[in-house]
């Protein structure tokens, strides 16, 4: 690995971890403290959009922000993942599934570790919904990288 990819590895390798610590101190919280920060994320949106949803609406939208929640930070993690591996694999090809099977691994942990949390409950469709913000974000990630790709041979040429 040539120096450059030594820094650029270590600032990814470090974001990665720091970003792993911050979804495991989202799971630490018990269920009234994740249920508060859901309910704090729907009041701003709600006031945002000066919209006023009647109980049933509001029990949905909260549900609804849980889950693009878990699928945001397992996509974020997927990513940094990605930027990881791009920085000290060689070989392009195994970056994208090694990253997804990373995040979806640890999305599996996170889920065993809120077994463990008061009100909280590791599910199977939250580890799905998890890997799934991973696959998505990788695909966008994919998306992106290839279209700079493009522009920057298009360029050249």
């Amino acid at each position: 690995m040539q120096l450059h990819n030594r820094r650029r590895f270590a600032v990814f390798a470090a974001l990665t971890a720091v970003w792993m610590a911050v979804i495991f101190l989202f799971s630490a919280q018990n269920g009234d403290e994740s249920s508060g920060t859901s309910a704090k994320i729907l009041a701003l949106l709600c006031g945002i959009f000066r919209f006023s949803p009647d109980e049933g609406a509001r029990e949905l939208l909260t549900l609804l922000i849980r889950k693009a929640a878990h699928m945001t930070e397992f996509g974020i993690l997927a990513l940094l993942w990605l930027g990881t591996l791009r920085n000290c694999l060689r070989q392009p090809r195994p970056r994208y599934p090694l990253a997804f099977a990373l995040s979806s691994l640890y999305a599996a942990t996170d889920e065993i570790h809120q077994l463990f949390v008061s009100d909280r409950a590791g599910q199977f469709t939250d580890w799905l919904i998890d890997s799934a913000g991973a696959v998505i974000f990788l695909c966008i990630g994919w998306i992106i990288l290839r279209t700079i790709d493009n522009k920057k041979s298009y360029s050249k040429g």
